[in-house]
């Protein structure tokens, strides 16, 4: 497997990988550069070469991991589908997840979610030719305050342990955000301005 990425994604995924692995038995915040350096038998500079902080290497986890799962460009009708994937994959890791995911700042897990989240619904309401009656700053604004929504509940679920079945929930999620709401949206705005009579 290693000849077929370039030494540089090796490296990463050789430090991301040990990193996983310090994890296992330390908490986060007792680990340090010169703790990952020495595991994965590489030197600090090697390290700093790749990666900012070690911050940077929990984000490059949270992006190499998740978006294999939510996908690059979600269709319509499966991204609810691809949500709860993520959540069982969360459940399956929870040993990591639980250590990493309060972790704030940079390119954190939320900011990774909220980055995809918002470009979904920006995706949903073109689709429901919202641009017909939304502004750009509108439709900005509305997939933020969804993204945040979606963002909001799958971090809280993560924080309270991931213990709670998942599926209720995205369910829940996947209604709130179906073509229904949009749809309303759109009768609301049609009954503001009804159409010319002929």
């Amino acid at each position: 497997e290693a000849n077929l990425m370039s030494t540089a994604a090796f490296t990463k995924y050789m430090v991301a990988k040990g990193t996983k692995e310090l994890l296992q038995t330390k908490d986060f915040e007792d680990i340090s550069v010169g703790d990952i350096a020495r595991h994965c038998h590489i030197s600090r500079n090697t390290f700093y070469y790749h990666f900012k902080d070690k911050y940077d290497v929990i984000s490059w986890i949270f992006y190499s991991e998740i978006t294999p799962i939510i996908g690059e460009s979600p269709s319509m009708d499966n991204w609810a589908d691809s949500l709860l994937a993520l959540c069982r994959y969360l459940q399956e890791n929870r040993v990591l997840y639980r250590k990493v995911l309060h972790i704030q700042g940079q390119n954190s897990f939320s900011e990774c979610l909220m980055e995809f989240y918002v470009n979904l619904t920006q995706k949903l309401l073109l689709n429901a030719g919202g641009d017909r009656f939304l502004s750009p700053g509108q439709i900005r604004t509305i997939s933020r305050f969804y993204a945040f929504g979606l963002t909001g509940v799958i971090c809280n679920w993560a924080r309270n342990g991931m213990e709670a079945d998942p599926e209720p929930v995205v369910r829940m999620l996947e209604d709130l955000l179906s073509g229904e709401i949009f749809d309303r949206l759109i009768a609301l705005q049609q009954d503001q301005h009804p159409p010319e009579k002929a």
